[in-house]
């Protein structure tokens, strides 16, 4: 849940940040009292003179001039403004332009969350999931992603609607998971990360969901154009094999391109597989090989076989069929079927590792009860391809 969490919240504090407000630096901001500032907010609206503090606190925020932006929003957050409330908040969080203050971000966050400041709900939910200066409480998550959602918040409802349809550390609850999804893309400024993870529910079909390609395609299609770079995988996958529509691998290709450039370990293993067979592609051994790499760096256990093949093999460079067992194993460790059938066959003839026929059984053995068929025939065709 954590691993989660943390790299889209940071994205959306970064934005919140720049949409506060700001004014001239002060030496001491917080010793200043808020009626020296004359009033800045008025029936929860700000006044002219509010207006002019938030606006120059954008620039400042803008420039990284973080003290000079506490000083502006701080009067502003004293008076009532939940925005400048929450954006203090951030600030202390993170130490911008004041001493890191985890108390202190705590109050003014929630604060913010008192006056029905939607981003405020979605900050604390993130607090409690990591356990982020209170304990850990999923529960508590849950309910303060609701409320925000409630709100009209989208990011809120994409993590309640995550944790409830995946179960994420709260009693799963599809249908309703499901609904707070849907909410968080169709939402005016929509998640896109909600868009992206439709659209893989409905490509799969699981979790009681009924498959749809239709619903996997529009939804893939809008996440995809958003830059997220697993939609865009996906998407590739769907024209390349035909899902939803005619296939079409030259529109898969150039999905499979756009996912690449942002480093998509999943991308760059097809791209490859392009690049090594010569099919729809030039053939280029040395680029498969460099992609084949930079997949199984990023993770890509399919591109960690498919590498260990080109090592074996001697293509793109010269063979290292030490180095090439060692990823089947590496793979074959992880559960990677493919992986197990390679690990295998290594040890059944001595090849970059001592033989071993009863350990080669039990890899066999392992595949085949993850419904993988590892014909030694087709295994040796793999290896020559």
């Amino acid at each position: 849940m954590t691993i989660a969490l943390r790299p889209l919240f940071a994205s959306v504090a970064a934005a919140l940040i720049l949409s506060g407000c700001v004014s001239a630096p002060a030496t001491d901001p917080a010793a200043k009292p808020a009626v020296q500032y004359g009033i800045l907010v008025s029936n929860g609206k700000l006044t002219e003179e509010g207006e002019l503090r938030r606006d120059l606190g954008l620039e400042h925020s803008t420039a990284g001039r973080h003290a000079a932006a506490y000083a502006q929003w701080l009067p502003l957050a004293e008076q009532g403004h939940s925005e400048s409330q929450f954006n203090i908040g951030l600030m202390l969080r993170d130490g911008l332009g004041v001493p890191a203050d985890a108390a202190k971000s705590l109050e003014w966050t929630r604060k913010a969350a008192a006056a029905s400041y939607p981003d405020a709900y979605l900050a604390l939910g993130v607090r409690h999931a990591n356990g982020s200066g209170v304990a850990k409480d999923p529960a508590e998550a849950l309910r303060l992603w609701r409320q925000g959602a409630g709100l009209g918040d989208a990011n809120s409802a994409f993590y309640a609607g995550q944790a409830l349809f995946f179960g994420l550390d709260v009693p799963r609850d599809g249908p309703a998971g499901l609904k707070l999804l849907l909410q968080a893309a169709e939402a005016d400024t929509p998640s896109v990360r909600a868009q992206s993870i439709l659209g893989m529910i409905y490509l799969t079909g699981e979790d009681g969901v009924a498959r749809d390609y239709a619903k996997a395609r529009k939804w893939l299609s809008l996440a995809a154009a958003g830059e997220d770079s697993q939609a865009q995988h996906h998407l590739g996958v769907m024209y390349q094999f035909g899902r939803g529509g005619p296939a079409d691998v030259r529109r898969a290709i150039a999905w499979y391109e756009r996912a690449a450039r942002q480093g998509n370990p999943a991308a760059l293993n097809n791209l490859a597989t392009f690049y090594k067979s010569g099919k729809n592609l030039p053939k280029d051994v040395k680029k498969a090989r460099e992609y084949f790499e930079r997949a199984h760096d990023g993770g890509n256990l399919d591109a960690t076989v498919n590498l260990g093949d080109m090592l074996f093999m001697g293509r793109g460079a010269p063979a290292d069929r030490d180095k090439a067992v060692a990823l089947y194993k590496q793979a074959a460790e992880a559960a990677n079927g493919p992986g197990q059938c390679r690990y295998a066959r290594a040890l059944r003839h001595g090849e970059g590792v001592s033989a071993n026929a009863d350990e080669s059984a039990a890899w066999l053995a392992k595949a085949k009860a993850a419904k993988v068929a590892c014909d030694t025939r087709q295994a040796l065709a793999a290896f020559l391809k």
